[in-house]
């Protein structure tokens, strides 16, 4: 099970700010396309390119420009760009 905490309006779109998902061996980016469909909107306002992801408190960086693979147990947080402070 991959931990993941959602930030501002992503975690308003999914309707809560933490929970688990089987997601081993996703990337990032699909782990936030995974998030984008647990969405009630249709369009949630974030996406790969636009939502910067933490992995195990390390360095945060646009979930569409890694190539690393989640391994169970790991913490994600995603951030949307438009996050204040």
């Amino acid at each position: 099970m991959i931990f993941v905490r959602c930030v501002g309006h992503i975690g308003t779109s999914v309707g809560r700010e933490e929970f688990q998902v089987d997601a081993e061996g996703l990337s990032l980016g699909e782990l936030v396309e995974m998030v984008r469909g647990m969405c009630k909107e249709p369009e949630p306002g974030f996406d790969r390119f636009n939502t910067i992801a933490m992995v195990e408190e390390g360095e945060a960086f646009v979930a569409a420009a890694s190539v690393e693979r989640l391994r169970a147990g790991q913490k994600v947080v995603l951030i949307p760009f438009s996050h204040g402070g």
